[in-house]
């Protein structure tokens, strides 16, 4: 989808087997078959924990304030055409339990995203109820 939203990062925790190709993809990012992804590459790191963040944009311009440690930050702005294609990349690549979220920015609000099984699976999330009415 192409809205304006803040694309979060939660808790995706690369596999150790896979650090090195996602390291190689993430230090190749204008070329091959990811260069639509280009956008997601350009900011996305592994900390030393293996997990993936982004790198804070230099205009100060992030919906958080970036790590004191590292520099980096959970979540950034942008119109993520390609949002589905960077979940079935990671999913290959992440271990269980990560999600990416997208919070939509225009009138709506909406919010949806993928949650990452670790085998190589992902499965897509929407805001729904959880309890009855009080």
């Amino acid at each position: 989808m192409g809205y304006l939203s803040v694309l979060h990062l939660i808790g995706v925790k690369i596999k150790k087997e896979s650090i090195p190709v996602v390291n190689r993809e993430l230090n190749d990012q204008k070329g091959g078959v990811w260069s639509d992804l280009s956008c997601f590459l350009e900011r996305a790191i592994i900390d030393d924990a293996g997990f993936l963040s982004f790198t804070a944009s230099e205009d100060g311009h992030d919906p958080y304030a970036p790590d004191e440690d590292d520099g980096t930050v959970p979540a950034i702005y942008g119109k993520w055409y390609e949002a589905e294609n960077i979940a079935d990349w990671l999913k290959q690549h992440s271990e269980e339990g990560g999600r990416i979220i997208l919070h939509s920015l225009e009138a709506d609000g909406e919010a949806w995203g993928w949650e990452f099984d670790g085998k190589g699976r992902m499965r897509e999330l929407q805001l729904r109820e959880v309890s009855e009415w009080k």
